[in-house]
């Protein structure tokens, strides 16, 4: 199933480290692809068994092959919102535009369970273009509600 878009209501989260982080605000560096990357890792939470995304981020938190800060978060994103305002706002800046939000499932490792959830924003510019911070500040104004704490304390 890799590659199929995720439904428009649907919700994603990205976990973001704590120096991208200023109290409830996350910093537009948090959405920039690395050089490495062709696509910018999320979470999609209704594929996840659960009821509510309370249940759900537990299971993201369950799954999650990354090394976490007790000071991380996870920010929420709407699919659809986000992909309507970036491409508003990337049009109204002079940048085209068309985000695509995919699953991209992890299979299971000898060290880790398979994750379902594992999805990915690709269409991002690169890092080192003058549109990266721009998409990237806009895909943080498009955080749902407050953080969650990556960590469940």
């Amino acid at each position: 199933m890799t590659g199929n878009e995720i439904p428009e209501d649907d919700h994603v989260v990205r976990y973001v480290k704590p120096s991208l982080i200023d109290g409830e605000t996350v910093d537009g560096g948090a959405f920039v692809l690395k050089l490495s990357e062709t696509g910018l890792s999320v979470n999609w939470l209704e594929v996840l068994v659960g009821n509510g995304h309370d249940k759900q981020l537990d299971e993201v938190r369950r799954l999650s092959r990354l090394g976490m800060s007790k000071n991380g978060r996870f920010a929420k994103l709407n699919v659809g919102d986000t992909k309507q305002y970036i491409s508003d706002n990337a049009e109204a800046s002079g940048i085209s535009m068309v985000l695509n939000i995919t699953e991209a499932p992890l299979a299971a490792t000898h060290q880790f369970e398979a994750d379902p959830s594992h999805a990915e924003i690709t269409g991002l510019p690169l890092i080192d273009s003058d549109e990266a911070m721009l998409i990237g500040d806009l895909i943080s104004a498009c955080i749902q509600g407050s953080l969650y704490h990556a960590i469940d304390n």
